[in-house]
């Protein structure tokens, strides 16, 4: 008597959505509407993703230059809203201060007027944050992980 085996190859096929710039593991999508820091939220939340949250120099490295070619100030994930001076990534929930890489622009973040707690990510600075008030309107960048589809055959 044969016995016949079939296996079953599983592939994982990565993609971003339509419009979104695929690096590594991650989707970036760079708005081309304004928001304030809030609604930057809630629209990257609406597309599945989330505020940027630059985790290293080399992730802050390929975004600067796509920042500085469409010459514009976007919202990232990063805020002191919930208490001053203490700089959250905010869907992570991670303490600036914890991790491993910033990049401030010199002498920032300032709260200049008492009003700023929310940060961007500025073009012509080299990738370079600035904190802003958050009610000011600004172009945004969401983040979400890549989406993988199972291919069975």
């Amino acid at each position: 008597m044969r016995v016949i085996v079939l296996t079953s190859i599983f592939l994982g096929v990565w993609s971003c959505p339509n419009g979104w710039i695929t690096h590594e593991s991650s989707c970036y999508h760079f708005s081309h509407d304004i928001e304030t820091w809030a609604g930057a939220d809630y629209m990257c939340n609406k597309m599945g993703g989330k505020l940027l949250e630059i985790e290293t120099a080399a992730e802050n490295a390929v975004l600067t230059p796509i920042i500085d070619s469409m010459q514009r100030n976007y919202w990232i994930g990063l805020s002191d809203v919930q208490e001053e001076g203490v700089w959250l990534w905010m869907t992570s929930n991670t303490k600036l201060s914890t991790t491993k890489f910033s990049n401030w622009l010199p002498g920032e973040p300032n709260n200049a007027n008492g009003n700023e707690n929310c940060a961007a990510i500025t073009h012509a600075t080299n990738g370079k944050w600035n904190d802003w008030h958050c009610n000011g309107d600004a172009f945004y960048a969401c983040e979400q992980d890549k989406e993988t589809d199972a291919i069975v055959g």
